[in-house]
C-alpha cells in the first residue's frame, strides 16, 4: 500500500527536487519487506543534482566566514563519508541533508566532538578532560563557559561532491532481531541501502589565532587517522585537509582592512578619505570592495563621525 497522499502519488523525481524533501516524504511504501522500493529510492536521491541557487549561497556563506574572522580549510574525503546515520529516517539508515539545500553536510558539534576525543586519547594529559587540563577547557570548554575556538558546519563545495547509493549487509538478522537463534555461517545476509556521501568540504573554525592553529591541527589528525561520522572502523569518514587556492583580491583586502582599523580615533577626519580613495579606484572583486567599504564605515561609526559624514558625497 503507498504511502503517499493521492495528490502526490504522480509527482516524479526530477533534477529540480530536493534531495531531503524527497528522502523524506516520498518513499512508495514502508512495508519493511520491500527492499526494491528502498534502494529505488536511495537510486532516485543520489541522482539528484544541488540546486542552481546552492553555488550562490555558499559564497555568501563563504564570505560571512571570512567577515566573522573564520579561518578555513578545504577537506578531501578519501573514498566515502557516512554522517548522520543515526538520525531518524523513512530508512532504517540516514543521512544529514542539509534543511534548504537538501545537500549533504557534516554538522560543526560532529567535528568539535572528533577533535575532542582524539584529544583525549592522544596528547597526553595536558589534554585530559577535566578541572586540571586547562588546554581542554580552554579550546572546547566545560560545564560553566564554552570553549574558545567555534566550530562551523562543513559545507560541501559546489562543483566537487555527491551522495553515492551504498549498502550495508546484515549476516544475521534473525539472530540480532529475536535472539532466539545462534548466528550461522548459512544465515542469509540482508541487504540495508543507505546514502553515503564523497568529495569535498570547507571547513571553518574562528576564535583567538594560535588556538584556531592547534584546533586545525587536531582536526587533521583525527580526520586522517580516525575519520568522522559512522563506520569509521571500516575505513569511512578519513577525510584529508588542504588549503584552498589563494585569492589575490582577498589578500589585497585584507591589508586594506587591517591599516583601516590601526587608524586612531582622532586621526580619522584627516586619514579616512585616503581609504576611500583606495576603494575607488580599485580592481577588487566586487566580494572584496565590499568587504573594504565596510572596513570604513566601521572606522567612521567607532570614531562616533557617522553623523558628520552622512550627508557627505563620497560616504554615501
Amino acid at each position: 500500500m503507498s504511502t503517499r497522499r493521492q495528490a502526490l502519488e504522480r509527482i516524479n523525481c526530477s533534477q529540480s527536487t530536493n534531495a531531503g524533501l524527497w528522502l523524506d516524504k516520498y518513499i512508495e511504501t514502508q512495508d519493511r519487506k520491500d527492499t526494491e522500493c528502498r534502494r529505488k529510492l536511495v537510486d532516485e536521491v543520489a541522482g539528484i543534482a544541488p540546486p542552481a541557487s546552492y553555488r550562490h549561497w555558499f559564497a555568501r556563506w563563504r564570505n560571512a566566514l571570512q567577515q566573522y574572522g573564520a579561518e578555513s580549510l578545504e577537506a578531501q574525503i578519501q573514498g566515502r563519508l557516512a554522517i548522520g546515520l543515526g538520525s531518524e529516517s523513512v530508512l532504517e539508515i540516514a543521512v544529514s541533508l542539509h534543511h534548504t539545500y537538501g545537500v549533504p553536510y557534516i554538522p560543526g558539534t560532529a567535528l568539535k566532538g572528533l577533535a575532542a576525543s582524539f584529544a583525549r586519547q592522544y596528547l597526553g594529559d595536558d589534554w585530559k578532560e577535566g578541572s586540571d587540563s586547562k588546554a581542554f577547557q580552554t579550546m572546547f570548554g566545560e560545564t560553566d563557559h564554552t570553549g574558545h575556538v567555534v566550530f562551523f558546519d562543513a559545507m560541501p563545495l559546489p562543483d566537487n561532491f555527491g551522495l553515492a547509493p551504498d549498502v550495508i549487509s546484515v549476516h544475521h538478522k534473525d539472530y540480532y532481531e529475536n535472539g532466539d537463534s545462534p548466528p550461522a555461517d548459512w544465515d542469509e545476509p540482508t541487504p540495508v541501502p543507505f546514502l553515503s556521501v564523497t568529495g569535498s568540504f570547507l571547513l571553518a573554525l574562528a576564535g583567538p589565532s594560535d588556538w584556531v592553529s592547534a584546533a586545525f591541527e587536531i582536526l587533521e589528525l583525527a580526520l586522517s587517522e580516525l575519520g568522522v561520522g559512522a563506520k569509521t572502523s571500516s575505513g569511512y569518514g578519513r577525510m584529508q585537509l588542504t588549503k584552498p587556492p589563494v585569492d589575490p583580491d582577498q589578500q589585497k583586502a585584507g591589508r586594506l582592512i587591517v591599516e583601516i582599523e590601526s587608524i586612531r580615533a582622532v586621526d580619522v577626519a584627516g586619514s579616512i578619505n585616503k581609504y576611500y580613495q583606495l576603494w575607488r579606484d580599485s580592481e577588487l572583486s566586487p566580494v572584496q570592495k565590499r568587504r573594504v567599504a565596510e572596513a570604513i564605515v566601521n572606522k567612521i561609526k567607532a570614531a562616533g563621525r557617522e553623523k558628520s559624514s552622512r550627508d557627505k558625497k563620497w560616504y554615501q
